[in-house]
């Protein structure tokens, strides 16, 4: 069986979306002929913990950790923090962030980490990465970003070794969500942008997640192999699920809300449904973390009494929350360059195999594969008669135990993407 060496920042006990995606990819490749030996941090600063996602390691699967220097935890001390509090990953980039401690560690942030926060980590990881690589003998390098950090230890590992290194992307790297509405200096900006045409360069294949993606990486860098491999769900996580009988229509919704993903036009709706249509039995249920933006909508729009948030839930658990629901609520990012952006939840969703209740870029990535997957529907940020129409067709549908999707999902299960993955892996280095 070939080797190869999986780096990854986030992995259990971290939680949130970040892990899944390298996390689902070890559990797999073994039947595809690779043995993946991971590479992470020894305490990752992630915004949650979940330790339930331990089940999902191999038994046997060797795991090397280093340590990092970690600039949140001066972040912790300098703005008065605890040591053991939990930092979103854009808090540092945030607006809300007011007082002029907090406005010092942003701009300290934005423009002296390069790429980003986690850059401490990388003389640690590139050492061991050395070590891993003689002693294991390995085959290939699999680095999957962000923090793009982990893209310069892939790079620095595969310059000084001559092991084919591939590089995986889950989000952009400068046209990533949370840089989209700040400005940096243009130093920064022009260090910063040399660093992702080296990674798209010198890399021996690129994987990411969306085409459009792959568009906005091939304006950059045109002579390169682009992969694409989307985030999909695991089967398994939904084999044992005990499926309730709700006497509410009840949408539902796992994951971080932060200010770009509120969804405007699906309290409108539920309110028109309400005061208009006088449907009254309707239930929401949110488990995740939520900006201020989101919990002041929910008290304007007259809808605490049928909103349920949880917080924060374990991963094995908002599988559950998916599959005792009616209908599931998904937000892309209202910022510009949104086409390509493709969360796990949307496959996590199609997994679940209930209707999808998505607004976003109508002409985007993920309402192309939504459609693909016969899995919802999506309408557009501001079209607030187009989401009543189809929020009261999902009512109706479920109301006569009807459905009209036939969620055609197989393609994006954890298994066959995996096989993807290590077809990518024998192309690249044979």
């Amino acid at each position: 069986m070939k080797k190869v060496l999986i780096i990854t920042y986030y992995w259990p006990p971290a939680g949130g979306p970040g892990v899944q995606r390298a996390l689902k990819f070890v559990k797999y490749l073994p039947q595809f002929g690779w043995e993946p030996i991971v590479l992470t941090v020894e305490n990752p600063d992630s915004p949650v913990d979940d330790a339930s996602l331990f089940e999902d390691i191999p038994e046997g699967t060797k795991v090397y950790k280093t340590k990092a220097l970690e600039p949140f935890e001066l972040y912790k001390k300098f703005t008065g923090k605890k040591s053991d509090s939990k930092i979103p990953n854009d808090v540092l980039v945030s607006k809300n962030n007011t007082s002029i401690k907090e406005k010092i560690a942003n701009w300290i942030r934005l423009n002296l980490f390069i790429p980003d926060a986690k850059i401490g980590w990388k003389s640690y990881a590139v050492k061991k990465g050395l070590e891993i690589i003689s002693d294991e003998n390995i085959d290939a390098i699999f680095t999957t970003s962000p923090p793009q950090t982990v893209s310069l230890i892939g790079l620095a590992l595969a310059k000084r070794s001559g092991v084919k290194w591939i590089t995986d992307f889950r989000d952009p790297w400068m046209e990533i969500v949370y840089y989209q509405n700040i400005k940096r200096s243009w130093i920064t900006t022009k260090i910063d942008s040399s660093l992702e045409k080296k990674v798209f360069s010198k890399a021996n294949g690129v994987v990411t997640i969306s085409n459009d993606m792959i568009r906005l990486f091939k304006e950059k860098v045109k002579f390169q192999k682009f992969y694409l491999i989307p985030n999909g769900f695991d089967e398994t996580d939904f084999a044992n699920a005990k499926k309730e009988i709700n006497e509410n229509f009840t949408i539902a919704y796992t994951g971080s809300i932060s200010k770009d993903r509120v969804p405007y036009v699906l309290f409108s709706a539920l309110n028109k449904l309400i005061n208009e249509d006088g449907i009254n039995n309707l239930s929401l249920t949110f488990a995740g973390r939520y900006c201020k933006e989101f919990t002041a909508e929910i008290k304007r729009n007259n809808l605490s009494q049928i909103a349920n948030l949880k917080g924060f839930v374990p991963h094995n658990e908002s599988t559950k929350i998916l599959q005792n629901a009616d209908a599931l609520l998904l937000v892309v990012d209202d910022v510009k360059d949104n086409k390509g952006f493709l969360t796990g939840k949307l496959f996590e969703y199609m997994g679940s195999k209930k209707p999808i209740f998505a607004i976003g870029p109508v002409s985007g990535d993920a309402n192309e594969f939504l459609q693909q997957a016969n899995s919802g529907a999506m309408v557009d940020y501001k079209d607030e008669n187009g989401a009543y129409l189809l929020l009261k067709e999902m009512y109706e549908n479920w109301n006569n135990n009807n459905s009209q999707y036939t969620f055609e999902v197989e393609q994006f299960s954890r298994k066959n993407l995996t096989k993807k993955l290590a077809e990518v892996f024998e192309e690249v280095c044979n």
